[in-house]
């Protein structure tokens, strides 16, 4: 047992201690940003893989900046890695706070719905979306436009974007909504 009073026996046990908790930290690590990872690269939407469908005015349509559009693909994500969006049976009521009637306009559109997960600012949010639809010309003079931002419902933060097509090519291009008051101002829904 001479060797258990051995300085460099506890200074080596030491230094393999400390290097085995360092190789556990560095692969939790790498293990939550494989996880990340998975979850952001799943978010693409393939806009050449949608058909382009006529606008949708009936009963209610939806204008972007007055050009009547018909939402192709809607994502929705909380704002925080640590929050979540409400359950689904809960998101209908929240869309149409949003919007008013947007439930049933969705139903008549049949988007994609995505539900990403949190985000850490609006402004990543915003330009994750964009470059995850990939729109030729970022929708310039196509059919294609895009708007993101943050909505504010019952005081509580959301995100929201938005993939639309209209009937003829556009200059509506990505729309990012800098403040939740915007929304009033680009977005109307008028009934048939």
């Amino acid at each position: 047992m001479d060797w258990l009073q051995k300085p460099e026996i506890w200074i080596g046990a030491g230094v393999l201690l400390v290097c085995l908790i360092c190789l556990r930290f560095f692969l939790s690590r790498r293990r939550g940003k494989r996880k990340t990872d998975n979850q952001q690269g799943n978010l693409a939407i393939s806009v050449e893989q949608l058909p382009l469908l006529p606008v949708v005015t009936e009963p209610y349509r939806i204008d972007i900046y007055g050009s009547p559009v018909r939402i192709r693909a809607l994502v929705l994500a909380p704002i925080g890695r640590s929050f979540e969006l409400p359950p689904n049976e809960q998101l209908g009521n929240l869309l149409n706070h949003f919007v008013p009637n947007f439930t049933s306009i969705l139903q008549t559109h049949q988007p994609i719905i995505q539900q990403w997960p949190g985000q850490l600012s609006t402004s990543g949010f915003m330009h994750s979306f964009f470059n995850n639809l990939a729109i030729p010309n970022k929708g310039q003079g196509t059919a294609w436009c895009s708007i993101a931002g943050k909505i504010e419902i019952a005081g509580a933060n959301y995100l929201i974007g938005m993939l639309c097509s209209t009937d003829s090519p556009n200059s509506l291009g990505e729309i990012p909504v800098e403040h939740t008051g915007q929304w009033v101002d680009i977005l109307r829904v008028h009934q048939a």
